[in-house]
């Protein structure tokens, strides 16, 4: 796992794009603070840049070095089983193309190894968008991505991918400016 891991960084750190494993399916990733490969993901994807894309961080502290004050009810969500993305207002130090209004950027704090593993080594979020083209169906196994994905990221994560089945995205929460929250996906 070192060798893949070593490589995925590799390619994140000199602005590429991969696809990978992430907590949940199948994603299309790159480092959140590099501007050219997050557009790449957009193009990869047939995507409408103006829809938010997840960032994923490996600890409590390098989501406290891009979001501010997080509120202690939120951390419930965060320590919680199911995968839980939020999406904070005012968010400082990614890249601008990822900020959606209110400055707010959508952020998930990832349980899984590889993931934590991978985000440790390059230090900063990694983007995660699920690996399928715009209004199709998400892939719920590395056989079901789309050759076309595969054959425009940068490198592809080997990881057993038949054997990689988890096959649902995130609940997704938003922080409103007022503090409360509203749940976007359950």
């Amino acid at each position: 796992m070192e060798d893949i891991i070593y490589k995925a960084k590799e390619v994140v750190l000199n602005g590429g794009v991969i696809l990978y494993p992430t907590d949940t399916i199948w994603g299309i990733g790159c480092s959140a603070i590099i501007e050219s490969p997050i557009k790449k993901i957009f193009k990869i994807k047939r995507r409408s840049n103006n829809k938010l894309l997840i960032s994923l961080v490996s600890s409590i502290e390098m989501l406290e070095r891009y979001v501010k004050n997080i509120p202690e009810y939120l951390l419930k969500y965060l320590y919680d089983e199911s995968p839980t993305t939020i999406v904070y207002p005012k968010v400082k130090g990614l890249s601008q193309i990822l900020y959606g209004k209110n400055e707010s950027i959508a952020i998930r704090l990832v349980k899984d190894n590889f993931c934590k593993a991978l985000i440790d080594e390059i230090n900063t979020p990694l983007i995660s968008t699920s690996a399928n083209i715009s209004g199709s169906p998400f892939p719920k196994e590395f056989k079901e991505i789309d050759k076309k994905i595969i054959n425009e990221v940068d490198y592809v994560v080997n990881f057993n991918g038949s054997n990689f089945k988890k096959s649902k995205p995130s609940r997704i929460i938003k922080v409103l400016l007022n503090g409360q929250i509203e749940i976007i996906r359950e």
